[in-house]
């Protein structure tokens, strides 16, 4: 036993002497020591009352719910950040029933919400469903959402209401295991939603949606169901919501601005002609799908494996 425990040692010996990594068990979750507790407060930019500000230094989770299930994980991570030593880590498999997420909840009666964070999928789900960045809710109901879809790549919107479901492309490609900033301002009131969404700092969304509510109360980071296998690596988050006169759609993105260089209402030289649209562009309604709009829509908007709205 003891000529055991002298090899061990040895072994590790060598490894740092020829600075090669020890071997990991899996994602690395942070300790106290690890993060940069005394890095400063994330700056909040946005009206409203915060719900939730954190860039996870602290190497805690608290401010959020925090929902697990089967072998789903949600902990703080060193194993990539943005910012400092530390992000959260939403881990899942395809296993039934694993679920982790983390919700914020929202003001009572919320008639405004921004929502602002950076995400890192570091490798892709299943074929035919999807990998959530932000999505809100009313009395229970998801009814507006951003995700990046599997296989296709694609970043979607979807929206929800009595008519069916609304899918909206964003973007044509997100590459796994990168950085992107997502902001959302959401001015529900059903079928005169106002919404506007940056990406990487850039406008992306600017009009009107319908959805089935007129306030919001919950946001979720994360999986909705099992089989929403993912690792989603997330920093730098900021949520605040209100009941106050909102800000108008669209707008500038407030401070602290992504790239100074680049229009945060410019929809044009993105590369993405007919993407960028003020509500219209690349969207098509579940419930009143025809061969006539299927004509209509442009071919990157025909998103692959989208047949589940539950996803």
């Amino acid at each position: 036993m003891n000529r055991v425990v002298k090899l061990c040692l040895a072994g590790s010996l060598v490894l740092a002497i020829l600075g090669l990594p020890a071997l990991s068990l899996g994602p690395e979750t942070a300790g106290a020591q690890a993060c940069v507790p005394s890095a400063a407060a994330l700056t909040d930019p946005y009206p409203g009352i915060q719900a939730a500000a954190s860039s996870f230094e602290a190497g805690t989770l608290d401010g959020f719910g925090i929902s697990t299930a089967g072998t789903g994980n949600a902990s703080v991570s060193t194993g990539l950040s943005r910012s400092g030593n530390c992000a959260a880590l939403l881990h899942t498999t395809a296993g039934p029933g694993s679920i982790a997420r983390l919700t914020v909840g929202l003001t009572p009666g919320t008639t405004e919400a921004y929502a602002d964070g950076w995400f890192n999928i570091a490798a892709e789900g299943m074929a035919g469903n999807n990998v959530p960045y932000f999505r809100f809710f009313a009395a229970g109901v998801r009814v507006l959402d951003v995700f990046r879809q599997n296989i296709s790549h694609e970043l979607v919107l979807r929206t929800y209401s009595p008519s069916g479901f609304t899918y909206t492309t964003l973007r044509r490609d997100v590459p796994t295991d990168s950085w992107h900033r997502l902001v959302m301002h959401v001015v529900p009131n059903g079928s005169g939603t106002q919404v506007q969404i940056w990406w990487d700092g850039r406008s992306v969304y600017a009009g009107t949606v319908s959805i089935s509510a007129t306030t919001l109360d919950t946001l979720q980071l994360g999986s909705e169901h099992d089989q929403q296998m993912a690792d989603i690596y997330i920093d730098d988050v900021i949520v605040n919501s209100g009941t106050g006169t909102p800000a108008p759609v669209p707008g500038p993105l407030p401070e602290p601005k992504g790239d100074p260089s680049k229009r945060f209402d410019d929809f044009r030289g993105d590369g993405q002609p007919g993407l960028l649209a003020a509500g219209t562009a690349a969207s098509h309604n579940v419930a009143n799908r025809t061969a006539a709009t299927r004509t209509a829509r442009p071919a990157s908007a025909d998103i692959r494996g989208l047949k589940n709205p539950l996803t």
